[in-house]
């Protein structure tokens, strides 16, 4: 008999949970509320995750979404620093790649400082030149007071797409530079940097962001396109209690979304942790982190569940954050699970709604296809 597998988020975590429950022959339904900690990704694929590790399953669900590629790279951020990273999304310009002088294109935006940028570069990486030429990607003076997200949106467009290779191209023609260094403009329904190196000759990709640009909008459009292919069904709205039945003749669980109550045999927890919305902090209340919805599930961090705190205060909150912890609370607190994921008796957890586990793409995309699985 087919199992009704009802997920509950449908960031990185719930979206591998749902794709991999659907190809074991689960019927599911991806309960999909506000935004979450996955529409803010920077877009770098991070962890000690790294993608030889990863298993046949989780590696088949990072490329169904279409926008990633699993190889290490050294990828450039807004903050003038250089990092490597396990994977990226395809947007992302990889250093490694390619060797010579990179130039880093000056445009007219208040949120885009080339020249210090360049500088920061440079005294990171002495095996390259960093240079900056002005590069008119702003067409229309409106455009300065554009987010960065909403600029990608415009180069989704082939015409703008083509209009940006042919300035740079202009640019190129000035010096041999092998590899160009943009904004995060390169697309929102799908990353455009191949599209643009293709043209431009070179390749060329965006610096990674930490909040503002599109490889969140990019993950959500992968994920929607995922799931328009297959039979999983969406489901609008925020989970308000997952209820348990005890008759062996109905559903073990109904999930009371609004006002719509969907069965289950199996449920997936992927809310997320405090800043994908899942857990709740309430300074002097007896449990100071709780979940937003109700649930037969302990809360806890290092195998244990939360202890009353003998202050009216509730937990020191020099203890939730970095730098005053290296471990800091906020990062470790989430559902207690045993092996194989399961946070009780045909409830699983996945993704940054764990205990303990590691607040990265790659570890969200291997939890959730290890729950989605199981739940199958």
């Amino acid at each position: 008999m087919q199992r009704r597998v009802v997920v509950v988020g449908s960031g990185a975590a719930g979206s591998a949970a749902a794709l991999a429950a659907c190809k074991a022959g689960a019927h599911v339904t991806v309960v999909r509320g506000g935004v979450g900690a996955t529409s803010l990704t920077s877009g770098a694929l991070d962890g000690s995750l790294g993608a030889p590790a990863l298993s046949a399953d989780v590696k088949g669900v990072i490329e169904a979404l279409g926008i990633y590629t699993l190889e290490a790279c050294t990828l450039a951020t807004s903050a003038g620093i250089l990092r490597a990273a396990a994977g990226r999304d395809r947007g992302l310009c990889d250093l490694a790649a390619s060797a010579g002088a990179v130039l880093v294109a000056r445009v007219a935006h208040p949120g885009w400082d080339a020249d210090a940028l360049a500088r920061s570069y440079a005294e990171l990486d002495k095996t390259r030149d960093y240079v900056v030429r002005d590069v008119g990607l702003v067409v229309h003076p409106a455009e300065r007071a554009m987010a960065h997200a909403e600029l990608a949106a415009l180069h989704d467009d082939d015409t703008r797409l083509g209009l940006a290779a042919e300035r740079i191209r202009a640019v190129l023609a000035e010096g041999s530079f092998r590899t160009v260094l943009l904004p995060p403009w390169l697309g929102v329904i799908a990353p455009r940097a191949a599209a643009l190196s293709k043209l431009v000759g070179v390749p060329c990709g965006e610096v990674l962001t930490p909040l503002d640009g599109p490889c969140g909008a990019r993950f959500e459009r992968a994920r929607d396109r995922c799931f328009a292919a297959t039979a999983i069904e969406t489901v609008p709205g925020r989970v308000k209690q997952i209820e348990a039945r005890s008759r062996d003749d109905a559903p073990k669980y109904v999930a009371l979304v609004e006002a719509r109550r969907i069965e289950a045999d199996v449920v997936i927890v992927a809310t997320g942790g405090l800043l994908g919305g899942g857990l709740a902090y309430t300074p002097g209340a007896a449990a100071t982190f709780t979940l937003t919805y109700g649930a037969a599930v302990a809360i806890g961090h290092d195998g244990h569940p939360l202890v009353v705190p003998g202050s009216v205060f509730g937990a020191p909150p020099e203890s939730l954050v970095w730098p005053h912890e290296d471990s800091p609370l906020s990062e470790r607190v989430g559902v207690l699970t045993r092996e194989g994921l399961r946070a009780g008796d045909d409830i699983y957890a996945a993704g940054d709604a764990v205990a303990d586990a590691p607040r990265t793409l790659l570890a969200a995309f291997a939890s959730g296809t290890a729950a989605g699985r199981a739940s199958a």
